[in-house]
């Protein structure tokens, strides 16, 4: 796979995203460790976030500004049109057919990862309904299961609203082999280990209301 962003227009796109940032989504960041500080990720990794909006994408963007993020990104927003798409391939996008229930991305993610970038993924793979969430689907699994990346867990509660503080927790890097005995989880296993992934978002978004409540 031929690596097809443009960095100027990804900086212009940042740039140009501040005044978005300072007034829109003003991102707030936590850890679960509260002795860390920063949000600096590391390189090779998989960053999995649950998914509330559209805005989750500028709100990466623009939270990580001096990082870039390869994010998953759906097939409904390639197919508005071929300028779009070529758009989001320039910001580093990688393409995913949710309807075809394909792993192809795998594969692109696979070849960012060898490079030493970062990859980003939604594992709910669509935006809430009616305020239902739908669970994790397991092609995070499937690509943590195939590379030593670490996986960085963040989760967001999605504030977004004008001078509203969108929260981001950053929990602890997540090494899927060390959560299973299997040297080639069969099916029900990467079930269970997506369910881990899953619980573990849970225990961010508890851990987050927990320190708002006592007003932290």
């Amino acid at each position: 796979m031929k690596d097809r962003t443009i960095i100027p227009l990804l900086g212009f796109v940042k740039f140009s995203g501040l005044p978005l940032k300072a007034f829109y989504m003003r991102p707030k960041f936590y850890h679960m460790d509260p002795a860390k500080k920063g949000h600096r990720l590391p390189k090779s990794c998989i960053v999995m976030s649950n998914h509330t909006s559209l805005w989750d994408f500028p709100l990466y963007l623009g939270a990580f500004y001096f990082q870039t993020i390869h994010f998953v990104m759906g097939e409904v927003l390639f197919r508005r049109g071929k300028l779009f798409g070529w758009f989001l391939y320039s910001l580093g996008g990688i393409y995913v057919d949710r309807d075809q229930h394909s792993f192809n991305f795998v594969r692109d993610c696979l070849q960012y990862l060898d490079k030493g970038k970062r990859v980003g993924i939604f594992p709910q793979g669509r935006l809430p309904v009616n305020g239902r969430f739908f669970p994790y689907m397991p092609g995070v699994t499937v690509l943590a299961l195939k590379t030593d990346a670490p996986i960085i867990p963040l989760y967001t509660d999605g504030n977004y609203g004008l001078f509203k503080p969108v929260r981001i927790m950053i929990g602890e890097p997540i090494y899927i082999r060390d959560l299973t005995d299997q040297e080639e989880p069969d099916g029900m296993e990467i079930k269970r280990l997506t369910r881990v992934l899953e619980e573990k978002t849970l225990e961010m978004k508890a851990e987050l209301e927990r320190r708002l409540s006592e007003g932290k």
